[in-house]
């Protein structure tokens, strides 16, 4: 039971304390119609007391021991058992209780009604949603209320009536005087699952607004506007989530930080990520590298990038990776280096074999060094993949060679 239905048990304790007082602590009750027959009067007397003392079990035994005599004896000592068992946490036996109390159909209208509306209440909590939503339709026919539309969307919500309990929540929040928030978290989970997404932003906003430390909407909020394909707001939710302090999570952190990338921003992106993977937030994998790498590279910081690429490559064995390493050391003049990582290349394909032959001989191009390209090309050409570069290369790197010895000469 939610908190709201407990303070309804409350309240409805607190009628069955006041009707049991009202005709007991005076005379008075004696000559009211319908009444309690005198003896099963005297022991309802002794099982309130009991009552009163907390002594719940006990009183309940007392009332159990009753032979009613009239239906209004049994209408109104099942309505006081099923109190007792609702407030012991047997609700099962709360409901059956006053389902007889309900059908001697003898009780006062007031009675009668709150009654109804704790057997409704039951019902709910039970998940006999058939039962529940005749008796609350029932009820609102004698008078609408805020909380009756809210427990009649609560149950539509259990059969999935999606549309119905839309309409049972609109009435709620016509009749409500401040923000329901559980009516509106219910209309949020139907128009999510109608995929009505524009109206489910709505609701998002308001939550955000009114409840800003619940992290739970400003994720929400942020997908909605991704469904809607408003991504410059969902990207500026994000971003407000994050520096609100909730994203936190090294699934959340990658998230916003792949966001940035996608939005035009892979430099912000990389910076986040970097944070989280040198604060031990994010955990560091071949997978984590490769996307630090790629968002260095997109922003053009070719030395970030040159790096992680190779971090990548170290932990996942990846050729490929290796292949980018080099060329963004190309890219930085560092030739040098750019040869010592195509020598950790180990690979069985010839394809691979084949681009780093031909990606040594671009080092060695840059060294000046035309005689160890020439024989590295001469070898790429057994190469299936690599044998027409290699060949332009060769003429290439001939050419050099006849240059320098005329030079020379």
């Amino acid at each position: 039971m939610d908190m709201k239905s407990g303070m309804q048990l409350k309240y409805l304790m607190l009628i069955t304390f006041i009707l049991i007082t009202n005709l007991f602590a005076s005379t008075v009750w004696a000559v009211q119609q319908p009444r309690l027959s005198a003896a099963v009067g005297k022991q309802v007397t002794i099982a309130f007391a009991l009552y009163e003392q907390g002594k719940l079990p006990q009183a309940l035994q007392q009332l159990s021991e009753i032979k009613n005599r009239s239906s209004f004896d049994k209408a109104y000592v099942n309505r006081f058992i099923g109190n007792l068992y609702w407030e012991l946490g047997n609700e099962k036996k709360a409901l059956e209780a006053l389902k007889i109390a309900l059908s001697e159909d003898v009780l006062g209208q007031t009675e009668q009604r709150q009654t109804q509306r704790m057997l409704a209440d039951l019902y709910l909590n039970q998940k006999q949603t058939t039962q529940a939503i005749a008796l609350y339709n029932e009820l609102i026919g004698y008078a609408e209320s805020e909380s009756l539309y809210q427990q009649l969307a609560m149950a539509y919500y259990q059969e999935k009536s999606w549309q119905a309990l839309i309409e049972a929540s609109n009435k709620a929040i016509a009749l409500a005087t401040e923000f329901n928030k559980s009516v509106h978290i219910l209309q949020l989970s139907a128009f999510y699952e109608l995929e009505n997404y524009k109206s489910a932003n709505k609701i998002l906003i308001k939550l955000t607004e009114l409840y800003p430390e619940d992290k739970r909407w400003w994720m929400q909020l942020a997908s909605t506007y991704r469904l809607l394909n408003e991504d410059t707001k969902a990207l500026a939710t994000y971003e407000l989530a994050y520096l609100n302090g909730f994203v936190v999570s090294s699934e959340e952190i990658q998230y916003l930080a792949n966001f940035r990338a996608v939005s035009g921003s892979p430099y912000q992106a990389a910076l986040l990520l970097e944070s989280a993977v040198n604060d031990a937030v994010v955990a560091k994998n071949a997978l984590v590298y490769q996307r630090l790498a790629s968002f260095w590279q997109t922003a053009r910081e070719h030395d970030k990038a040159q790096q992680y690429w190779g971090e990548s490559a170290s932990l996942s064995g990846n050729a490929q990776h290796r292949l980018i390493q080099a060329q963004l050391l190309h890219l930085l003049g560092r030739y040098e280096e750019m040869l010592s990582v195509l020598d950790t290349v180990k690979s069985d394909s010839s394809e691979i074999k084949g681009k780093v032959a031909l990606t040594k001989i671009q080092a060695l191009f840059e060294l000046e060094s035309y005689a160890a390209a020439m024989h590295i090309a001469r070898v790429a050409l057994t190469y299936p993949s690599a044998q027409k570069r290699a060949a332009s290369w060769l003429k290439i790197l001939d050419n050099k060679l006849k240059e320098s010895q005329q030079i020379a000469a």
